[in-house]
């Protein structure tokens, strides 16, 4: 027990050397005084009081170096909490707490997953709407015990000049084949546009379309837990947002505020134009369904609608056969 005494003494000192000092000041004294009282030695009184002198000088020097001490580790401190206030800003804007942060592509198929799991609304604006008829619409379908409010803003099918360009840019981005003419652009937002046709009529979900009059190279899907936004390049990284956040809090109002205002879709509404189960549904099923939809100028407009096939949509210019064998491409079951 007193040699790990002497040891926590020996290690104190190391760290203290003015401790150290004054210990060993001290305990010199000491050693000399206890020799005089026993008469080993004889001590006069001009070195008692020099001894005196000494040890109060070594116990101020050791005051001194404490205080210095002390000042150099309230400075540390302070250095540490300022660390700390970056550590905690960093992890606000690229860690758990961020309002914004990029995702790895092999996780943006689990974040949708994620945010569809949970979701009782949903938005999307973006392109053809490939990943909403095979995978979104059919998962919200699922939900039965309340409705889904569903928003969709897509290119509007019978605005020729837009189909031509969006078809320009997805080939000359290198996007799937098949997607990057005009008319299979037009006929892949007809196919969509039945698709969400036939889920409000047929589940819960309580769909809303607006056409665009631009197009961009995002696409944005959003539920009550957070946004993802993603690139036609499936090799780009995405952009995650939680709720709660500004920027997912911002985009959602920006597009419920933009519905307001875009051209709306007026989708029909009938047993005979929707077969109950989507593996029957057939050319005159989507001819009908298309050839009912009305086209608002918009949603706040007390002006006539008129029908979505005209122009270059017109019914006597479009493949339905083709058209029907895809709303439900890529659906699992």
């Amino acid at each position: 027990m007193a040699s790990s005494r002497f040891g926590r003494m020996l290690s104190r000192m190391k760290d203290s050397p003015g401790d150290a000092v004054t210990f060993l000041t001290v305990a010199a004294i000491v050693v000399v005084t206890l020799l005089d009282m026993f008469e080993v030695i004889s001590l006069s009184q001009e070195f008692l009081s020099g001894a005196a002198i000494v040890v109060l000088s070594a116990f101020l020097l050791a005051l001194l170096d404490s205080r210095k001490n002390a000042v150099e580790q309230r400075d540390v401190l302070r250095d540490v909490v300022a660390d700390l206030s970056v550590i905690k800003r960093d992890v606000e804007i690229r860690g758990a707490g961020a309002h914004v942060i990029e995702i790895p592509q092999e996780e943006i198929g689990s974040r949708l997953e994620e945010l569809l799991g949970s979701a009782s609304s949903w938005h999307f604006r973006g392109g053809l709407g490939g990943w909403q008829r095979s995978t979104a619409l059919p998962a919200l379908s699922k939900i039965t015990n309340r409705d889904i409010a569903y928003s969709m803003h897509i290119l509007n099918p019978a605005d020729e000049g837009l189909c031509r360009r969006y078809a320009s840019y997805r080939a000359s981005a290198g996007q799937r084949a098949g997607t990057t003419d005009p008319e299979n652009v037009r006929d892949e937002l007809l196919a969509l546009l039945y698709a969400v046709a036939w889920y409000t009529d047929r589940t819960r979900i309580k769909a809303e379309v607006s056409f665009l009059s631009s197009y961009s190279p995002l696409r944005y899907d959003l539920s009550d837990a957070g946004l993802v936004v993603t690139v036609p390049d499936m090799q780009e990284r995405a952009i995650y947002a939680p709720v709660g956040g500004w920027y997912f809090t911002s985009v959602r109002d920006e597009m419920d505020q933009a519905s307001k205002a875009l051209a709306a879709a007026v989708l029909p509404t009938g047993q005979d134009m929707f077969p109950q189960r989507w593996q029957d549904v057939r050319a005159h099923h989507v001819r009908e369904a298309l050839e009912s939809v009305r086209v608002q100028p918009s949603r706040i407009s007390v002006q006539p609608g008129h029908s979505l096939l005209s122009g270059w949509a017109d019914s006597s210019s479009l493949d339905f056969n083709k058209i029907a064998s895809m709303p439900f491409t890529g659906r699992r079951n």
